[in-house]
């Protein structure tokens, strides 16, 4: 199947900062590339040239998004993946994610708009726990959205109500 067909199926995958989140995202996207359907991988630049390669049969269907991580002040220079951020500057590690907002909006906007000539434009939105402003994104586009919540049972099992 050819990566721009149209007939597939357009997933945008937009994982938090941290490779146990980015880990089991591109394991995802790799699972649903191999079932014929186009994936835009979002993440930052860094983090996006640390991720282990791609099965080559696979790389045509997954399209790595790099979004520019926002500089803020005081934080370490290259700290785009949680790993990079000494504990007392998480703070502005999530100031700084917060303002991928803007360019993930942007890249919907060009993805919405490349319908056609053989792309297509996003089906579904797969976020993160903590991407707040992603669905308000996805809803402006009228793009369905989901939570993609890769925390282990036992710790999610706590928040929800007794049936």
């Amino acid at each position: 199947m050819d990566a721009a067909d149209s007939s597939t199926t357009h997933i945008v995958i937009f994982s938090w900062l941290a490779f146990g989140h980015l880990l089991p995202a591109l394991d995802l996207a790799e699972r649903l590339a191999s079932r014929g359907h186009r994936v835009s991988f979002v993440s930052t630049p860094r983090n996006i040239s640390r991720l282990p390669p791609v099965a080559p049969a696979l790389a045509p269907l997954i399209d790595f998004v790099a979004l520019p991580f926002p500089r803020v002040e005081g934080l370490p220079e290259g700290a785009e993946s949680t790993n990079d951020v000494p504990f007392d500057k998480f703070d502005l590690h999530r100031k700084a994610f917060n303002g991928l907002a803007a360019p993930f909006s942007a890249f919907l906007d060009a993805a919405c708009a490349a319908d056609g000539g053989g792309r297509r434009k996003p089906d579904w939105v797969l976020v993160d726990f903590i991407h707040h402003w992603v669905a308000a994104a996805a809803l402006e586009r009228n793009l369905p959205c989901a939570m993609l919540v890769t925390f282990a049972a036992g710790l999610m099992a706590p928040l929800g109500r007794p049936v």
